[in-house]
């Protein structure tokens, strides 16, 4: 059960970089059943991964289609050329089971996850990176037995196509396999786009910030009968203070296209990922997140922190 429970999880957390959720356990991150979350990806993802941010140091005071600035609700998806971007994200996740047919549980079990992942700005405005997911430890052991070195693996690339005044946007391409199963696996393809309200306040879809796949809209399951699925993700960003930058965002509904389910907001899903980010240190900066289904709260939840630097 506690393996099930792993995979499951794994699925969901295969880009750490992007804030993202998922409703299943491949690596798509879009199969059927009630949503599970994971930084990540959004890293989302997101995610992800999807999942984590970043502040930068610079010139003060930069405006988005000016220089890389200090404040992140400034800056594009992407790096500036040249520039590099290192993460590492340590994640605490409890998943809940409940056997669908009698409604009775079937156990939880907590994970302890850590996500790596740099980026580099092969000019300025396209960046190409990586990111990785490894297991430190579960019910079943702690790393590196049983081969818990083997985890997601996500390359991607991001493409800034305009960042004006008020209007950024970017779009982006990953592949990801999960090398503890090989036949999880998917591509994924999206925007960041952001719209800026005030000169702190913002509204985006996608991943806000830098490291980590512009976007995962579409997911594309590579694996045996995988789901294919389009998402709306839409989030709000807030650069409280010069050194304290904020995000929260959901998704508003999840498409089938094959080998999966409609899912709407309320209906059968309300995703949260909420974050903040400190300026702790020149081009460093410290941060926490928090991921659930509040349709389903607590039966699959994530605690993250976050650790970003940037050399540009």
């Amino acid at each position: 059960m506690h393996q099930g429970l792993k995979t499951l999880f794994l699925g969901s957390t295969l880009l750490f970089a992007a804030p993202a959720f998922a409703q299943g356990d491949d690596a798509s991150g879009a199969g059927g059943g009630s949503a599970t979350v994971g930084a990540g990806a959004d890293a989302s993802a997101g995610g992800a991964g999807a999942g984590a941010g970043a502040t930068v140091s610079a010139s003060a005071g930069g405006t988005m289609g000016g220089a890389w600035s200090d404040q992140l609700i400034n800056n594009p998806q992407t790096l500036p050329k040249a520039g590099l971007g290192v993460f590492g994200d340590f994640e605490i996740a409890n998943v809940s089971a409940t056997d669908p047919t009698t409604g009775m549980s079937l156990g939880s079990a907590t994970f302890e996850l850590l996500g790596l992942g740099a980026g580099y700005g092969v000019s300025d405005k396209l960046t190409v990176g990586a990111t990785y997911a490894i297991d430190i430890h579960d019910p079943g052991g702690t790393f590196p037995s049983d081969d818990r070195w083997k985890g997601p693996l996500g390359l991607y690339g991001a493409f800034n196509v305009m960042n004006k005044d008020k209007l950024s946007v970017t779009a982006g391409a990953d592949f990801a396999i999960n090398l503890g199963n090989t036949d999880d696996k998917a591509i994924h393809a999206g925007l960041s786009a952001k719209y800026m309200l005030s000169p702190k306040l913002a509204v985006y879809t996608g991943n806000v910030l830098p490291i980590g796949p512009a976007g995962q809209h579409l997911s594309i399951g590579l694996g045996t009968n995988g789901p294919i699925t389009f998402a709306i993700p839409v989030g709000v960003a807030l650069q409280a203070t010069p050194q304290v930058f904020g995000f929260l965002d959901t998704e508003l509904a999840s498409f089938s296209i094959s080998n999966s389910a409609n899912a709407f907001i309320f209906s059968d899903f309300i995703p949260v990922d909420a974050g903040v980010l400190f300026r702790a240190a020149k081009d460093l900066d410290l941060g926490i997140q928090f991921q659930d289904d509040l349709k389903n709260a607590g039966d699959a939840y994530v605690i993250g922190l976050m650790a970003r630097y940037y050399k540009h």
